[in-house]
């Protein structure tokens, strides 16, 4: 569990400072973006499996994979629930609205509390009660206080908290698992490059070509991260250590981007962060209560 926390604060720490990566290519298209971002991330994943030895490994799961219906069908299902939170994003980022995207990712641990508990049958210590009711609380406080949620705020939790339950019980290993998720909207990819596409890659400058091409590895680093992280600890544990992204996300939104940030909207945020804070007291105390059970 401890390496499984350790791992989804690499994650979420990762993704955090990711809208700063997506921000240089605020000038391309965000469906361009995204599509050649599932290409990159395709050809990474393959060029590792060729370069650490492991296309045996490759084979051997994806062969076991087509024969498990069921979980090709959850393959299926999470590749297409992440490829909507990418795009969403992106598109969040290019369009001057990372503080609603932050918003979103503030929702989504409720939302990943709420599947563990609902469907998982996971417990909650008086801890993670006391953060969840603070939790909902700033977002009910921000939800009021902007007269709605806006729409990106409640797609990327509905995505990527699906996406995360989906995954939490697959049991192919993150990295196949990561090319079998490109692997099945890459068909949608090329016919979307080559027959609706308004640019092509001759249209972008020597920056942006390196960045759409380097966009795979940096999108395969903290999705890796996530992926072993899910199978090391409960989906409520790693819900909650999801709000260090949209914190960092909120910061860059708010001081490098210089997007409009009302002062009453403080209060939502101060619920929000003192959750985090009464969650993090919480751990500590359950990691050190364990340790002295197996002493």
């Amino acid at each position: 569990m401890k390496k499984g926390l350790l791992l989804a604060v690499g994650s979420y720490v990762s993704w955090g400072f990711l809208s700063l990566f997506w921000k240089l290519l605020g000038d391309v298209d965000s469906y361009d973006v995204f599509s050649y971002r599932i290409l990159s991330t395709m050809l990474t994943m393959v060029v590792y499996f060729f370069v650490f030895g492991k296309v045996g490994k490759l084979k051997t799961e994806v062969m076991q994979l087509v024969v498990n219906k069921k979980e090709l069908v959850s393959m299926v299902a999470a590749s297409f629930l992440i490829s909507i939170n990418w795009i969403v994003y992106i598109y969040a980022i290019a369009h001057h609205q990372a503080t609603a995207a932050s918003l979103g990712y503030y929702i989504n641990p409720l939302f990943s509390v709420l599947l563990a508990v609902v469907l998982l049958k996971e417990t909650l210590d008086n801890y993670t009660k006391i953060s969840l009711f603070l939790a909902v609380s700033g977002v009910v406080i921000l939800a009021v206080q902007g007269g709605h949620l806006p729409i990106i705020s409640i797609i990327l939790p509905l995505s990527f908290g699906t996406y995360g339950f989906i995954k939490k019980n697959v049991m192919l290993s993150s990295d196949v698992a990561m090319l079998v998720e490109t692997l099945v909207i890459t068909p949608f990819i090329l016919i979307y490059l080559f027959f609706f596409a308004k640019h092509n890659l001759l249209d972008y400058s020597t920056s942006q070509l390196g960045l759409l091409l380097i966009s795979g590895i940096i999108t395969a680093i903290p999705l890796l991260l996530f992926s072993e992280a899910l199978k090391r600890a409960p989906l409520n544990v790693v819900g909650f250590v999801q709000y260090l992204n949209p914190t960092i996300q909120l910061a860059i939104a708010i001081f490098l981007f210089h997007e409009p940030f009302k002062f009453e909207n403080l209060y939502g945020f101060l619920a929000i962060w003192l959750a985090i804070i009464v969650f993090i007291i919480g751990q500590i105390i359950v990691i050190k209560k364990t340790r002295n059970m197996i002493k």
